[in-house]
């Protein structure tokens, strides 16, 4: 069981006092049994954020007891707030409201059958029942209802960082397609400053060298652009540059996904020729999240991989079979956002949708272009 907190301690430990005065005051017959109830009443109060259905439950047999076994005017009131506080706790630790909800007749049974025991015989009188109903319902209410207002803060603060991951997300997207334009840009005036220049190298060895250092100059500014493009896109944490993987890291990935519990295979079909490493890129990550997609919507359904290299395209397939879950349409989520854009980079196209044993399949082709 989890340490009991601070805030708990002092409770149990405040209680506690109150109950061993109480008794050293009353001094009931015999002292030691009443110093030791009103232990057994407060202490386990440290742990109700843990346990407490036990807690309520001690609380309740322990005071039934005494009311058993002793006659006359309590000694203490301390067994009163310590129910109050353990029906409280229950009704806001306990996560299923049914058994949530057996706290109010534990500690309703508990207090009317002590209250009969020690004052008026069989049954305590309407008003006493009513004062108890009162107290004790009203504290398993206001559990209830701050365990509701904590799950509506909780979900509420969910939602406002999965808004904050997505602006994020949008910024950098935008940020990658700024960095597109910056480096067309630049090549577009290097590519006519190096045509220029050996047009010019024979006939103008002087104006030659001018667009040349003009290729120089916006070689060098657009590196130093990418440079702080890539700084804002790079995430928190990422400190270095890191190898980035190709299609040979195919086989580790799927490794991987056979560790995570997905059963799949890899199948590659043709000959793989030289390929951009841009392309390869975009190829492993594509195939990459569409097995996470797989782990997600899907749980161990039996996948399958495949990878077709033809003179002009690139084929990606990743297919699996009945899942736990229906994997999302083609148009939704964030994952099949991200592979069709990574696709269209390269003109390529993504087609993702259920197949006819009940399965899901992505299907993407890239061309390539020959080298």
């Amino acid at each position: 069981m989890p340490r009991p907190s601070r805030s708990d301690l002092a409770l149990a430990g405040l209680l506690a006092v109150w109950a061993v005065a109480e008794a050293l005051v009353a001094r009931p017959d015999p002292l030691g049994a009443g110093i030791t109830f009103a232990l057994v009443v407060t202490l386990p109060l440290m742990f109700r954020r843990h346990a407490p259905v036990i807690v309520l439950g001690v609380t309740v047999a322990a005071l039934l007891v005494w009311a058993a076994v002793t006659t006359g005017p309590p000694a203490t009131v301390a067994p009163f707030p310590t129910i109050l506080v353990s029906t409280f706790s229950a009704a806001l630790h306990i996560r299923s409201l049914p058994v949530a909800a057996l706290a109010w007749p534990l500690a309703v049974g508990g207090m009317t059958g002590a209250t009969a025991l020690r004052f008026y015989g069989p049954w305590p009188d309407v008003g006493s029942l009513l004062i108890l109903l009162f107290f004790v319902t009203g504290a398993w209410t206001a559990g209830r209802l701050l365990r509701r207002r904590d799950i509506q803060l909780r979900a509420s603060e969910e939602r406002t960082r999965e808004q904050a991951r997505e602006a994020v997300a949008a910024e950098r997207l935008r940020i990658a397609r700024e960095l597109h334009d910056v480096v067309a840009h630049s090549l577009s005036i290097i590519a006519v400053n190096a045509g220029a220049a050996r047009e010019l190298s024979g006939l103008d060895p002087e104006r030659a060298r001018d667009h040349m250092d003009a290729v120089a100059g916006t070689a060098r500014e657009a590196l130093a652009e990418m440079r702080h493009v890539l700084e804002a896109l790079r995430d928190d944490g990422d400190d270095r540059l890191a190898p980035q993987p190709t299609l040979d890291r195919l086989p580790e990935l799927v490794e991987q996904a056979r560790a995570g519990g997905l059963p799949v295979r890899l199948v590659e079909q043709g000959e793989r020729p030289a390929l951009p490493a841009g392309l390869e890129l975009a190829a492993f990550r594509i195939v990459q999240e569409a097995l996470t997609n797989v782990l997600r919507h899907a749980g161990a359904a039996d996948t399958e991989v495949r990878v077709v290299y033809g003179g002009a395209e690139l084929g990606l397939e990743v297919v699996n079979g009945p899942g736990a879950a229906q994997a999302p349409a083609a148009g939704g989520g964030h994952g099949l956002l991200g592979m069709r854009e990574r696709a269209r980079l390269y003109g390529g196209a993504l087609h993702a949708g259920p197949v006819t044993d009940g399965g899901y399949a992505v299907r993407i082709r890239l061309p390539v272009e020959p080298t």
